[in-house]
């Protein structure tokens, strides 16, 4: 069943994933590959993929290469994704991500991004005044490109704001500070991610949860702050809650943390309990953990995963 929604992803610097995988990565050597994997990446494209493969309807929005489009377009149709793209000179930039098998890390190398003029800025702000409506969801999610700068990035948050959408934000540096000052609705950084915006080490559980509860309560109603294989910690009005991590072999952990942010939101546009949104968030992830293409199955097999996420409030953790 698909089930359309009002969510918009703003990807502003997307890029086609090229992914292979090494039985171990000697640097300085000639290595042989695997396996490779190519597709579509940015944050919020990822976002609007995994959403549409649960049968959630998106609009995505951003700056895409005009010169190599046959992935993204491929993606669109087959998610249902509402192209909103601002189309701009030249390639979409390429990350490549070598999978170690025998350490299990990953080492990305990234190239620069394309750089959008003064008229595609100006297009992309009249797109957005078009999109937004009170109480629409936004996702801003990734890395800014050459040309996008911090100050451009407030513009985009207080456009957003002033317009009466709910804004979820997953970036990380200044522009993930910039949003916390302009009180976005929801974030999802990581541990290193929240210490460095903090200015002091998150050194052990109990500061973690801390600054997450405390940022929460002072400043974004909904804050995800990703454990990595220790789980995540989902604080809301509501309650907050700690997840386990799923019992996964993990294949690539590319996307993980970007499907995490589909399943919450999937649960709060379907009007998904807590719990449950901590559930849904945490099995997405295992997906993409798993399985380098990121597919999601029919939402029957992802409700069967649920039972197996362990949610318990922080209070009793505490207690």
């Amino acid at each position: 069943m698909e089930t359309h929604s009002d969510i918009v992803t703003i990807t502003l610097n997307p890029a086609v994933d090229q992914t292979v995988f090494v039985n171990r990565l000697n640097v300085g050597s000639v290595n042989r590959t695997t396996a490779h994997h190519r597709q579509t990446g940015g944050k919020g494209v990822n976002v609007s993929a995994m959403l549409g493969r649960y049968g959630i309807a998106t609009t995505a929005t951003g700056f895409l290469g005009k010169d190599n489009p046959r992935l993204f377009n491929e993606l669109f149709k087959k998610c249902n994704i509402r192209d909103e793209f601002i189309w701009i000179s030249g390639e979409t930039r390429t990350g490549i991500k070598i999978v170690d098998l025998a350490t299990h890390e990953t080492t990305d190398i990234n190239f620069p991004g394309l750089e959008p003029t003064f008229v595609d800025l100006q297009s992309f702000e009249n797109k957005l005044r078009k999109l937004v409506k009170p109480g629409q969801w936004f996702v801003i999610a990734g890395s800014l490109p050459s040309g996008i700068t911090v100050d451009f990035f407030e513009e985009i948050l207080v456009l957003l704001k002033r317009g009466g959408a709910k804004v979820a934000v997953d970036t990380s540096g200044d522009a993930l500070k910039v949003a916390i000052e302009n009180r976005a609705d929801l974030v999802k950084p990581n541990e290193h991610e929240l210490a460095e915006i903090l200015g002091y080490p998150l050194t052990d559980f109990a500061t973690r949860v801390h600054a997450a509860v405390e940022l929460q309560r002072e400043k974004v109603e909904h804050v995800i702050l990703s454990l990595g294989s220790e789980g995540a910690l989902f604080i809301n009005p509501e309650m907050a809650l700690m997840a386990s991590a799923p019992p996964v072999k993990v294949v690539s952990t590319v996307g993980a943390g970007d499907s995490m942010l589909a399943g919450y939101l999937a649960g709060l546009v379907s009007g998904e309990p807590a719990s449950k949104r901590a559930q849904l968030a945490s099995v997405f992830s295992w997906y993409a953990l798993e399985d380098i293409s990121r597919q999601l199955p029919g939402r029957e097999e992802v409700t069967k995963r649920l039972p197996f996420i362990k949610v318990q409030p922080l209070s009793k953790m505490n207690s």
